[in-house]
């Protein structure tokens, strides 16, 4: 009887592909079409007058990049001052409001969406706040004028506080998106720059976006003595 190797068949001989197999082509088909897709984009700052960066907020935002809430932000009043000046928050998180200082505060915040009013607040009580809408919320002090704290309320996952140019997003996959970028040093501290763009596969992405900027924050100076305290 012949060995099976030595028979000589007819027709081609097909191969059998098992279910593991197909499987594993799949997956290595995924692996190789996902890197493919992976995109990066390239934000260039120019400020007209050369004036530093810091402070300034880039957020990418696109369908599939949403932030989940937190609530474990904390602002503090202490010195009669905010601590920190700047946050970012992401909407519809719970911020904690302390006072660490001897004496009262009354806090607020008129910014449109996110308003709230907190009268006569005093050590060691604590206060939230819920951020429910994206944008700029400008809290201050209604009995020390020169206390402002700027919080940034992201939609996105994707954003950043530079003090550099460029900013790179990197991992994105090709669709629409929209860039927007804010500094508590622009004349109007309500607006966000925003920049719609379509990252497409195989091409560079690149954007410059210009900004102009004040040397300081605009807010009352803090005076070395005061008649209240």
């Amino acid at each position: 009887m012949e060995r099976l190797h030595n028979l000589h068949l007819p027709y081609p001989v097909r191969w059998r592909i098992t279910p593991s197999q197909v499987i594993s082509s799949i997956f290595c088909s995924i692996l190789l079409c996902s890197s493919a897709v992976a995109l990066e984009l390239t934000i260039h700052l120019n400020e007209k007058k050369n004036l530093p960066l810091d402070g300034t907020i880039v957020e990418l935002v696109g369908h599939d990049l949403v932030s989940a809430p937190q609530n474990d932000h904390v602002i503090n009043q202490i010195n009669k001052d905010f601590d920190p000046p700047i946050s970012i928050v992401p909407k519809g998180s719970t911020i904690l409001l302390l006072n660490e200082d001897s004496f009262k505060h009354h806090i607020y915040s008129l910014s449109e969406g996110n308003q709230f009013d907190i009268p006569l607040f005093s050590r060691p009580s604590q206060k939230e706040v819920l951020v429910n809408n994206h944008g700029i919320v400008k809290m201050g002090c209604n009995i020390h004028d020169w206390m402002i704290s700027y919080i940034y309320v992201n939609e996105s996952d994707l954003v950043k506080e530079v003090s550099k140019s460029p900013v790179t997003f990197s991992g994105l996959s090709a669709g629409e998106y929209q860039v927007r970028v804010w500094n508590p040093r622009f004349r109007n501290t309500k607006r966000i720059i925003r920049y719609d763009l379509t990252l497409v596969d195989g091409q560079p992405h690149e954007l410059t976006l210009d900004l102009t900027l004040r040397k300081s924050v605009q807010k009352k100076t803090k005076p070395t003595t005061s008649a209240y305290p």
